[in-house]
């Protein structure tokens, strides 16, 4: 399986450009209503209740053309499109289309019959979160792979043996220097799509997180806070509330 996966972790100037125009428009509209930030639901995703202690988190590139081989789930993946067009199909579904700013759920169970690059020229990047119980793989392949993944891993973020049976994903636009302050009580996880954020938590460290690069807000934490590090240019980010 090592030979699979191609760790590679520089994030492109071509994929920023394209996150940046992606963004444009929402940000305009911000700026224009008076506000420093935004928050959007993309999309929630349910499931049977499950003992979750880990989530691991994987960064795909898929070249020009590329397929992903037939495939399952053991534990929940919930994602996010950062760049380029996705053709998606579950087993006995339709196929389903997806842009970059958009969320995806492959649930535990169904063969993923194509998660393929749309795109014959361009690249197609996306994010996904697996909710893992205690021994489950991040993927199970029905077809052995017959090209190289390029999967640019994530840290894999521990979790306190939680149950969780839902998980909302917002799309976040933070105008320079802007914030939001998520509910407390609730555990967050995030990827940083655009820019460069600091989040605080009340009596902790500030951490600075760049694009590209995951996190996670504990339930237990008070106080929290995510905020554009720049005053020059805007920022989004992707949240995932676990329930």
């Amino acid at each position: 399986m090592a030979k699979i996966f191609n760790n590679f972790h520089t994030i492109t100037l071509s994929t920023v450009l394209v996150a940046s125009l992606s963004a444009s428009i929402a940000f305009i509209e911000l700026a224009k209503a008076g506000e420093t930030s935004s928050s959007t639901k993309l999309l929630t995703a349910q499931f049977e209740p499950r003992h979750v202690v880990q989530v691991e988190v994987g960064d795909f590139h898929f070249k020009p053309g590329q397929t992903a081989p037939l495939h399952t789930h053991t534990a929940p993946a919930v994602g996010y499109v950062a760049k380029g067009e996705i053709i998606y199909q579950i087993e006995g579904g339709k196929p389903q289309f997806l842009s970059a700013g958009d969320a995806f759920y492959e649930p535990v169970g169904p063969k993923i019959v194509r998660f393929d690059n749309a795109s014959a020229t361009e690249e197609a990047v996306f994010l996904d979160f697996n909710l893992e119980q205690e021994g489950e793989p991040f993927i199970v392949f029905l077809d052995q792979p017959t090209e190289t993944i390029d999967r640019r891993t994530l840290p894999t973020i521990d979790i306190v043996d939680k149950v969780v049976s839902k998980v909302d994903v917002f799309e976040n636009n933070l105008l320079p220097a802007g914030s939001i302050n998520p509910t407390e009580g609730e555990l967050i996880l995030g990827i940083v799509a655009e820019g460069i954020i600091e989040f605080t938590t009340k009596g902790g460290k500030t951490k600075r997180i760049i694009a590209g690069k995951s996190f996670a807000i504990p339930a237990k934490a008070s106080g929290a806070s995510i905020i554009n590090a720049s005053t020059e240019v805007p920022a989004k980010v992707i949240t995932y509330t676990l329930k």
